[in-house]
């Protein structure tokens, strides 16, 4: 099997990572020849809060996955593809920028007069004056300064990360193009991986001809007016355009994606740091998901360009599964269903069920724990970290898209218990049998799991050990359900 490494550039960079972790945390498959992602956060600014957010969600998710043996008997599609950081926890360093402004890293004061008369044509006194370590606000002329040293810095990590790179492996670039990090990192990252070999980089020629895939992120948001704030949304097309006329004609990808959207919601207006925390956005998945249609076609290095958009079968300032077209549905319909589903119950009807069979006739033993699967379990790290993604997954990522312009909504989130299987939008759940609820296939609710539960429990709980068991037998439980109530 083979790996793609995901590099996200920039504050977009991270938070289309974000979207691609609980994508596949539900279930949604890379294809068949690619069994694990290594994504790669590029951003100056460490302490950028759509950066700090998503490492932490990636961490999360490697140790839940990694506590998981996904053996034979196992068919739980939750956490299965394998997220690894290879040492370098999800981000590397591209340059020494710490407590230095942009004409220090330059060394401005030490360019003779004409020189420095033509540094200060091409960069503003502000831009001069900025602290490097939180990012390039938006100036993609200060970040292509910066980026430059993909390959030249003693203290740069692309080279460890590319050494365990193999034949079959692809690499796919995440970016925006109205910014600074992204605009200005896309064209130098992807020139630094293509002349591998003069870069000296690892596995320099498996590297230089790789499949590389990207998405460039068009505007899709702007920002409050602040006077006193480097980044202006009047100017996000003008620098879209002018980049998009760059790419054209000097960018050597196999696959380009595009995505773009209505200037319909403007955030506040935050230059960087840890206030740089936007909310998840419907774009931001759509981007995601380029990356599984990258993965899922057999591409090749071969001199040959593609260019792709994405498109969904209605218009709305609200859109739900029901409304994306056919095979994006295929894809990310039953996982995000069964996600939620998972979550609802895990939340609200869990701790109601420990003296039920399933769990009160297992017992576990393994290099850590021994004893019996009952409420004592949520403390170990697993339940912990399973409490805090699943926390994520439902108060965050999708609230956070319900709430945004144009909004994803495909839950009514408020809806819980016997009602559960009827807050899908666009989902009708269908009854079976003449007696409607005397029959246990129309049980409604938290119960038509319970039962399924029971049913898939007996046998199952001789054959996994204690984390696989109790994913396994939920996942199960949910997906036999939502094949009775909706035929998916």
């Amino acid at each position: 099997m083979s790996k793609i490494y995901v590099f996200g550039i920039g504050g977009t960079g991270a938070r289309v990572i974000r979207s691609l972790t609980m994508l596949l945390a539900s279930g949604v498959k890379l294809g068949e020849n690619i069994d694990t992602v290594i994504p790669v956060i590029i951003d100056q600014d460490r302490s950028n809060g759509d950066l700090t957010r998503t490492i932490a969600l990636l961490k999360t998710y490697k140790s839940l996955h990694d506590q998981l043996k996904f053996g034979r008997n196992s068919k739980s599609e939750f956490f299965k593809t394998n997220i690894d950081d290879l040492n370098t926890s999800f981000r590397i360093q591209i340059a020494d920028v710490a407590d230095k402004d942009f004409q220090s890293y330059i060394k401005y004061l030490n360019l003779d007069t004409r020189n420095k008369a033509l540094v200060s044509l091409l960069f503003s006194k502000k831009n001069l004056e900025a602290r490097m370590d939180v990012g390039f606000k938006g100036n993609p002329n200060m970040g292509s300064v910066v980026l430059n040293n993909f390959s030249t810095e003693a203290d740069n990590d692309l080279g460890s990360i590319l050494e365990s790179f193999q034949s079959g492996d692809k690499i796919f670039i995440i970016s925006s193009i109205f910014g600074g990090t992204g605009a200005a990192g896309f064209p130098l990252l992807l020139k630094t991986l293509r002349q591998a070999q003069s870069s000296q980089l690892p596995s320099a020629a498996l590297v230089a001809n790789a499949p590389i895939g990207a998405i460039t992120v068009l505007p899709y948001f702007g920002v409050q007016h602040d006077e006193d704030s480097e980044i202006n949304m009047d100017s996000f097309m003008s620098k879209a355009k002018a980049a998009l006329s760059y790419y054209r004609d000097n960018l050597n990808t196999d696959v380009l994606y595009y995505i773009s959207d209505k200037l319909s919601k403007n955030y506040d207006n935050h230059e960087g740091d840890s206030a740089q925390r936007n909310n998840a956005h419907f774009v931001e998945m759509v981007a995601a998901l380029s990356i599984i249609d990258f993965c899922k076609n057999n591409v090749q290095h071969d001199g040959s360009k593609s260019f792709k958009e994405f498109g969904f079968n209605e218009d709305k300032p609200v859109v739900s599964i029901r409304t994306l077209a056919d095979s994006t549905r295929a894809l990310v319909g039953k996982p995000l269903i069964s996600m939620f589903i998972f979550e609802k119950f895990y939340k609200e009807h869990l701790k109601n069920t420990w003296e039920n069979a399933w769990a009160k006739d297992f017992s576990y033993a393994d290099d850590d724990n021994e004893g019996k699967m009952d409420s004592t379990v949520m403390s170990h790290d697993f339940f912990v970290k399973l409490t805090k993604f699943l926390k994520d997954f439902d108060n965050e990522w999708l609230r956070e898209m319900a709430n945004n312009s144009r909004a994803f909504k495909p839950f009514n989130l408020e809806t819980s218990g016997e009602n559960i299987f009827n807050s899908i939008d666009g989902y009708e759940p269908k009854k079976t049998g003449f007696w409607g609820k005397l029959t246990s296939k129309n049980l409604d609710g938290y119960e038509a799991i319970d039962n399924a539960i029971a049913d898939i429990s007996n046998d199952l709980h001789k054959k996994l050990p204690m984390y696989d068991y109790f994913m396994d037998v939920h996942w199960q439980a949910i997906n036999k359900v939502l094949k009775s109530k909706f035929g998916i």
